[in-house]
């Protein structure tokens, strides 16, 4: 028998083992990291799955992204229903490829809220921005074509310069109340002033009673003169009284104007109010009227000091007077004393020497009495107390100054129904609507870009007045006035109308008012109109009904501007005469409630129409406060088709962290069997994904 050596073989059974080993080895590193990547392919289309329940009638009508969010454990199990298909299914080989597991205990799903942060605000910009792209609008009275994100700041830039006009229109408005509302201290001094003229005549009526009275030397005569005396002393006192409270009153008076004309200065000089030519004519020719007026040596001031010294000199002669024919009627008193007494005394004796003693003086008494009584009346025949010179009002403030008043209080409050006809007004909902409290955060509290994006994604989603004349539908399909009560707060829709349109009011005013400031034909008009209205009234009562007239004025053509803006037509930001309608003759009849027809004609100028001023009142408002009004209103509108829905429970960006269990192939021999219970667990993959919308990056 032939024997063979072995020993190759064996040699070569090693070789081919650790070549098989390696290559083994080799294909199991290759597909250990095709499984990491594998598994982080089924995490992302986990999310990308998870991402796409977003709630559809949230996106439909306010084109945001939110996973209605369950619990936390609900969550997971969808997460995991979406995983497994990737390593789990029983017809594909990729089972016992790729050998791994997973359950909710190797899963740290974290999830952000819609409500939380500043999340909202970032799907709302983006979604603006994008959605403004390559579009035509009409923003602020402009056509603005958006060609790309750089155009944007076109719209940043225009709605600057806007906004800080109407920062500084305030000013406009407020020149009468800030530097010229002295309308209660001049009543005031007016008041003083006819008492002054009331008491001058009274003392001129005691002296003509000192003039007549009679000079009987009688004690009971001399006691009614001195009484007459009392009388013209005790008016000569309220006389100077007055004259004291009014030159007080003066003083003050004064010293508001200066106050007032530093405070002008001191606008001026810091930079917080920028004033032209015209206004700075205007404010400073006002305050010279004025000054004049209360300087110290003026002709009313001095007319009021000598009114006191002409009281000072007839109080003098007056006492003197009245001392002396006191002290007659005081010796009288004696005399009368010692004669009762000397008859006590003497009995019958009538003819006595000191009887007749006494009795011929009180005749001398009498005498002496009766001659001075008559030089008194001698010395009054030419004394009487001048009018005093000071500017007064000879009529009482009339119906048409309160007229006048009441159409300026219209800022503060105005009649709707002067702006709107009884019909709308009855067809706008006075019903108070509950809404959720939400305390959302935000950056956009200055004038940005992003701040003006929010602006046009609230005029875009919600409704407002008139939102259908522009040919704009709310996808919600809600009615309700949500523009409005993003600004104001206000929970129904009469109210929150109201307060809007007392906001662009206040807005028109400044701007009419500061138009009236520059033009000096309506200057003319309204001094002339002041002249003729307020005839009665003294000089500087008519210079500040003339500055009321100005503000009366620039309401009135503010109430008829409104009138054509809530029939959603344009008007100018800044009038000219061609665009000016109210002529100042006709103030009175608007104060009134007499209105015209509105004009059905747009503006030509640099026009706004109303949803243009809610933009402006945008820009204007604290957006956290919008923000948080603006989730309530989303919130309330889908609950109406969808009781169960939670604002504060949509997710806005899902984060997750997965622990994948896993088995090696061809070191454990799982080729040979992949279900054999014996083969253990050796390594763990690890994936992280994240998805948030509008943006991928964490």
């Amino acid at each position: 028998m032939k024997r063979f050596r072995g020993s190759i073989s064996i040699y070569f059974v090693f070789a081919i083992v650790l070549i098989v080993s390696v290559v083994l080895s080799v294909t199991e590193i290759a597909r250990i990291n095709c499984q990491k990547l594998y598994l982080q392919i089924a995490t992302d289309a986990a999310l990308d799955s998870m991402a796409s329940l977003y709630h559809r009638k949230l996106y439909n009508y306010y084109s945001l992204y939110g996973v209605e969010y369950r619990t936390k454990e609900m969550l997971e199990t969808e997460y995991l229903g979406y995983m497994y298909p990737f390593f789990m299914s029983e017809d594909r080989f990729i089972k016992n490829w790729y050998i791994a597991d997973i359950n909710q205990d190797n899963i740290n799903l974290n999830i952000k809220i819609l409500t939380d942060e500043t999340y909202l605000e970032k799907e709302i910009i983006n979604y603006a921005k994008y959605k403004l792209i390559g579009k035509a609008i009409k923003f602020l009275g402009k056509e603005i074509t958006i060609v790309g994100e750089e155009n944007l700041e076109e719209l940043r830039d225009k709605a600057s310069d806007l906004f800080e006009e109407v920062e500084k229109s305030s000013l406009y408005e407020e020149v009468y109340e800030r530097y010229f509302n002295y309308a209660d201290d001049i009543k005031s001094l007016e008041n003083y002033a006819k008492k002054i003229s009331d008491y001058v005549d009274k003392v001129n009526l005691s002296l003509n009673r000192i003039k007549v009275m009679s000079t009987a030397g009688s004690k009971s005569n001399a006691e009614a003169v001195l009484k007459k005396f009392d009388e013209l002393n005790d008016r000569i006192k309220n006389l100077y009284n007055n004259l004291l409270g009014f030159r007080e009153k003066m003083i003050e008076f004064r010293q508001v104007v200066n106050e007032k004309y530093q405070q002008y200065q001191d606008d001026r000089t810091s930079g917080n109010y920028e004033f032209n030519d015209e206004i700075i004519e205007f404010i400073e020719s006002e305050f010279e009227h004025f000054i004049s007026f209360v300087d110290e040596d003026s002709d009313m001031n001095k007319a009021v000091e000598e009114g006191f010294n002409n009281c000072k000199e007839l109080t003098e002669i007056v006492e003197e007077h009245y001392r002396e024919i006191e002290r007659f009627v005081s010796e009288h008193e004696t005399l009368e004393e010692e004669l009762k007494e000397a008859r006590r005394q003497k009995g019958d004796d009538y003819d006595s020497d000191e009887i007749k003693s006494i009795q011929e003086d009180i005749k001398d008494l009498i005498s002496e009495v009766s001659d001075y009584l008559k030089d008194i009346k001698d010395s009054y025949k030419d004394v009487k107390m001048d009018q005093i010179q000071i500017a007064v009002s000879t009529t009482n403030h009339s119906q048409d100054e309160n007229l006048l008043n009441k159409l300026i209080g219209f800022k503060n409050g105005v009649l709707i129904n002067l702006i709107l006809d009884s019909d709308t007004i009855n067809g706008i909902s006075s019903e108070n609507i509950n809404y959720s409290s939400f305390n959302i955060l935000s950056n956009n509290n200055t004038l940005t870009l992003e701040k003006i994006l929010l602006g046009e994604y609230e005029l875009d989603k919600f409704n407002y007045f008139n939102k259908e004349l522009n040919g704009e539908l709310t996808p919600s399909g809600s009615k309700k006035f949500e523009v409005e009560r993003l600004i104001t707060g206000d929970r129904n829709d009469l109210s929150s109308i109201k307060s809007v349109v007392n906001q662009i009011m206040l807005i028109r005013i400044a701007m009419n008012v500061l138009h009236i400031y520059k033009s000096a034909d309506k200057r003319a008009a309204a001094r002339q109109f002041a002249i003729a209205l307020f005839s009665g009234f003294s000089p500087l009562m008519v210079e500040v009904m003339f500055l009321v007239i100005i503000t009366a004025w620039g309401t009135a053509q503010s109430i008829a501007d409104l009138r054509k803006i809530m029939k959603n037509k344009r008007v100018n930001f800044m009038h000219d005469d061609s665009s000016w309608t109210v002529s100042v003759e006709s103030i009175l009849k608007i104060a009134a409630g007499q209105m015209t027809d509105v004009d059905e004609n747009d503006d030509t100028g640099f026009a706004l129409n109303y949803k243009d001023y809610l933009r402006v009142l945008l820009l204007k408002t604290w957006q956290p406060d919008i923000d948080a009004r603006m989730a309530s209103i989303i919130e309330r509108n889908i609950k109406d088709e969808q009781d169960s829905f939670d604002f504060e429970k949509m997710v806005y960006s899902f984060d997750v962290e997965n622990t994948f269990v896993c088995k090696h192939f061809f070191t454990n021999f799982v080729f040979v069997s992949a279900k054999d219970v014996r083969l253990y667990r050796e390594y763990a993959i690890k994936t992280k994904g994240y998805r948030c919308y509008y943006d991928n990056n964490k």
